[in-house]
């Protein structure tokens, strides 16, 4: 049991809930609501056992606590070995701690507990916004601390001030570990919920999917160029190939889609690719996107970690997207390879698919194209003629039936790129030729002070590829055909009018929240590139760069010569102040007030307590007595009671004071007129 003197005062209390507040705050959005409100039951329970009108829970009702969380719990999630459980785990035993937050052993754990949950922020984020707050949340949690030594301590000023101290001291060993501490790759990986929503591309598309993603602003990608930059016609990033369609619905079908169970097909028995020649080199920074998928131009190939390739062209990663991921790609122009002339028997018949039924005078006029062409290439420049003579693009095309293809290529003629993808796909496997649609990104926003391509979700884009003896696979853009706008100027110029139009505030036409908009994005782009992905190779290079060659001696010396100096330099204070830590103001004031009487020619002897200082002053030189009894009780109170009022009454008695310099018994006179407002002396 503890003793009455360990038991948490009422300041000690609000410090302990209020940096639980701070690091939860966060989390509220992604917490199921019950958690919320189990830890603001948990607070008011302890302040009511504080008032006095509540006990602390017994036994029976802890065991019910843990009962009823931890079948909360398996209610709120599908899975428990993923983070938001885990997380959600964590901020239910700090609620539950509150419970029996008795004494000051009590309180560190739950402050040290807290740290943890700080720390757990940057498992979902790592943006500049979030960095910010996990600093200002450490400096709570520190402060909450720092309150805990009680009384003065706990005021908000001397509390944050300590907090802000600590924190500031760490700064450069912080700075200093962060550069030279290896980057170790974690030693588990914790998956996330996958049950959570995503943003961007999706696995399969129907009509209206992008339409809907040409209203977000929000980055996909960042892709910066090591060398010559594509034409904006050729910015085309391939995230996703649709094999299947149902009649109405685009997919990657069975055996590609790595989540279905099926094995990633990854690019086999095919020629290697060149080292010379025409290739694009960059570093693609994608956004969380929650699936595995990677985007890049047509035939690349990536060095990363857990990148790879896939037999239709694309980049998958071994684990979802949880986070920012930065990856390297070369990427060759198909017309700089030797395409393959065969085309495997499963691959044509993937690509050829097609529903047993429905869309009938779409397939009757592809048999009549195949019969008066023959070949693919005249069958396709034949389907984008026709749609360069009749069809509109637009955002806001009209709703589809069942026959969606006939009722779009006969009847609206109005529509977005899926509308003109799928149709083109759906036209050239009913003539025979193999075809599918490919989803990703197209153009994107160049930022000149930064040299990297912006390329944002309205950015979202589908197109076709198709298959010929002659050429292989290669890409054609039906969309082209009808708004060549869209892929040499982007969405913006495409569809100026309906561009954001449902936007609660359009930047976009604010020349100067547009501008603000890129640079916030740029300030973005540099905290990923210098902080966030500082991976082992960038440290490497780092310290290649200050050390010349990187050995253990000179690392030894890069860690000791700033020790060094910071030990001199606190040796330097230590000396400087004399006991190495400034004393407390009435502690000085009453300092002052010894000095003076040992001017006077009564000194202080060493060990002398205050009150017999004053009694022998009294003695010596009774004139004083008075005022040395005053300095004294006003100072006791103020250092040994804490109190503000004694404090400002004991600076007030020293500037009242003023000693004659030439008597050997000192006499003072009081200057009246002061009151206990004044300035420190």
């Amino acid at each position: 049991m503890s003793r009455p003197e360990q038991l948490l005062p009422r300041e000690s209390l609000l410090w302990i809930f209020a940096a639980q507040f701070t690091v939860l705050l966060p989390h509220f959005a992604r917490l199921p609501l019950w958690i919320v409100l189990g830890w603001l039951i948990a607070v008011l329970w302890r302040f009511e056992v504080y008032r006095g009108r509540r006990e602390f829970p017994g036994r029976l009702v802890k065991l019910l606590a843990v009962a009823v969380a931890v079948g909360g719990l398996a209610l709120s999630y599908r899975r428990w070995f993923a983070l938001e459980p885990m997380v959600a785990l964590l901020a239910v035993s700090f609620a539950l701690k509150n419970l029996e937050l008795l004494s000051r052993r009590d309180a560190f754990l739950s402050l040290l507990l807290a740290y943890f949950v700080a720390a757990t922020l940057f498992v979902f984020e790592q943006t500049i916004p979030y960095a910010l707050y996990g600093v200002l949340a450490t400096a709570v949690v520190t402060a909450a601390l720092a309150a805990q030594l009680g009384g003065f301590s706990a005021r908000p000023r001397r509390a944050f001030g300590l907090s802000l101290r600590l924190l500031a001291q760490s700064v450069p060993l912080m700075l200093l570990l962060f550069v030279v501490m290896p980057r170790l790759e974690p030693l588990w990986a914790v998956p996330q919920n996958s049950g959570g929503a995503s943003t961007g591309i999706s696995d399969s598309m129907t009509p209206g999917d992008f339409t809907r993603l040409s209203k977000s602003d929000q980055p996909a990608l960042r892709i910066a160029f090591d060398g010559p930059v594509p034409p904006p016609e050729q910015r085309y990033w391939r995230g996703l190939v649709y094999s299947h369609f149902d009649g109405r619905r685009w997919s990657q079908g069975f055996g590609v889609d790595p989540r279905e169970g099926a094995r990633v097909s990854w690019r086999e028995n095919e020629q290697p690719l060149p080292e010379v020649g025409p290739r694009y080199r960059y570093r693609v920074i994608q956004e969380p996107t929650r699936n595995q998928w990677l985007f890049a131009m047509a035939r690349p190939h990536s060095e990363t970690d857990g990148v790879g390739e896939t037999g239709d062209d694309r980049l998958v990663r071994s684990i979802p997207v949880y986070s920012r991921f930065a990856y390297d790609v070369r990427s060759w122009p198909r017309s700089s390879l030797t395409p393959s002339s065969v085309l495997g028997d499963f691959e044509r018949r993937r690509n050829l698919q097609l529903p047993a039924e429905g869309n009938p005078q779409a397939r009757a006029w592809a048999r009549r194209l195949a019969e008066e062409h023959g070949d693919g290439d005249s069958i396709s420049a034949a389907v984008l003629a026709f749609f360069n003579r009749s069809f509109t693009y637009t955002l806001k095309p009209p709703a589809l039936g069942a026959d969606s293809v006939d009722e779009f290529l006969f009847e609206s003629q109005q529509g977005f790129c899926e509308h003109f993808a799928g149709s083109y796909v759906f036209m050239m496997r009913a003539a025979g030729i193999p075809a599918r649609v490919v989803a990703g990104y197209q153009g994107g926003e160049w930022v000149e002070q930064e040299e990297y391509l912006l390329v944002r979700q309205y950015d979202a884009h589908a197109w076709a590829e198709i298959w010929t003896p002659a050429r292989g696979w290669q890409r054609v853009d039906p969309t082209a055909a009808v708004s060549p706008e869209r892929i040499r100027d982007g969405l913006q110029t495409a569809a100026a009018e309906e561009f954001m139009e449902d936007a609660l505030l359009p930047l976009h036409r604010i020349s100067v929240l547009n501008r603000l908009r890129l640079e916030w994005d740029m300030i973005n782009y540099r905290w990923y590139q210098t902080v966030v992905s500082f991976d082992s190779d960038s440290q490497q290079n780092l310290l290649q760069r200050v050390l010349g060659e990187v050995s253990p001696l000179r690392l030894a010396i890069l860690l000791l010569v700033p020790a060094g100096v910071g030990l001199v330099l606190l040796l330097a204070w230590l000396w400087w102040t004399g006991r190495g830590a400034r004393l407390p103001r009435a502690q000085r004031l009453y300092l002052r007030f010894c000095r003076r009487m040992a001017r006077a020619g009564i000194p202080r002897r060493q060990g002398e307590a205050p009150r017999d200082y004053a009694a022998r002053v009294a003695s010596e030189a009774p004139r004083l007595a008075a005022m040395a009894a005053a300095v004294t009780a006003a100072y006791e109170r103020a250092a040994y009671a804490e109190e503000p009022a004694a404090e400002r009454q004991l600076a007030r008695l020293l500037r009242q004071w003023r000693l004659t310099a030439t008597s050997p018994v000192a006499s003072a006179t009081a200057t009246p007129g002061l009151d206990s407002g004044g300035t420190q002396a």
